[in-house]
C-alpha cells in the first residue's frame, strides 16, 4: 500500500479549506473573466487586465490576491511589471475542463453555411 497522497493543491491546511478558497476564487464574475483572460493565453500582464475590465487598478489587485490564494494564479514580477500564469493543473484539480468549456461558451458559433429559413 503506497503512502503517497494523490497529487492536489497544497493551497490550504484541508482539502475541505482549498475546496472553500476554490469555490470563492470562481463564485465571482470579474474573477472569472479574469480565469479565462489568462487561460486564453497562460500567462497575460497586469497592463492588459487594466484595459480589458472596467475596474480599477486597486480591484485587480484584490481580485489577483483571491484567485493567487486560491492557488488558481500565480505572479511573477518582471521589472515593475506583474504577469499572471494560471495554475491549470489546480483548476483542473476542483473542475476538470472547466476553462475549456468556459472558453468555448465565449466563442460564437460557428455559422452554417446553409441561409436562415
Amino acid at each position: 500500500m503506497s503512502t503517497d497522497s494523490p497529487p492536489g493543491p497544497p493551497v490550504a491546511p484541508s482539502l475541505r479549506d482549498s475546496y472553500v478558497a476554490f469555490a470563492k476564487a470562481i463564485a465571482d464574475p470579474t474573477r472569472l473573466d479574469m480565469l479565462l483572460l489568462i487561460g486564453e493565453t497562460g500567462e497575460y500582464p497586469c497592463t492588459a487586465l487594466e484595459q480589458q475590465l472596467p475596474i480599477s487598478k486597486s480591484t485587480i489587485s484584490y481580485h489577483v490576491k483571491v484567485l493567487t490564494q486560491a492557488g488558481l494564479v500565480k505572479v511573477r514580477r518582471q521589472g515593475r511589471f506583474f504577469h499572471y500564469e494560471l495554475q491549470r493543473d489546480v483548476l483542473d484539480y476542483f473542475a476538470p475542463n472547466l476553462l475549456t468549456r468556459l472558453l468555448a461558451a465565449r466563442r460564437p458559433p460557428a455559422r452554417s453555411a446553409r441561409p436562415p429559413d
